[in-house]
């Protein structure tokens, strides 16, 4: 199941992603650092995400949304067109 990934960037060069991998865990193994917790549920990082909970809203919703430790939003969705 391909998905599709927006990576928000607000370091002022406006240089957000868009680009596609070809599985969630593939997707979710750019964001995630097993050693330490910087990706959260809110832009203020007061609900830091696991990613096993970030796999289980994709499994209900074919979208999780997340934030990383500089505020900029992550979106993976299910592609549909693949």
């Amino acid at each position: 199941m391909r998905v599709v990934i927006y990576a928000q960037d607000l370091s002022g060069r406006n240089d957000d992603g868009y680009y596609t991998k070809p599985d969630l865990s593939s997707a979710l193994d750019i964001f995630f650092d097993p050693e330490k917790v910087d990706i959260f549920l809110d832009d203020e990082g007061d609900n830091p995400l696991p990613r096993e909970e970030a796999e289980e809203i994709f499994r209900q919703d074919k979208r999780v949304t997340f934030y990383n430790s500089e505020g900029e939003r992550v979106v993976i969705s299910y592609d549909p067109s693949a």
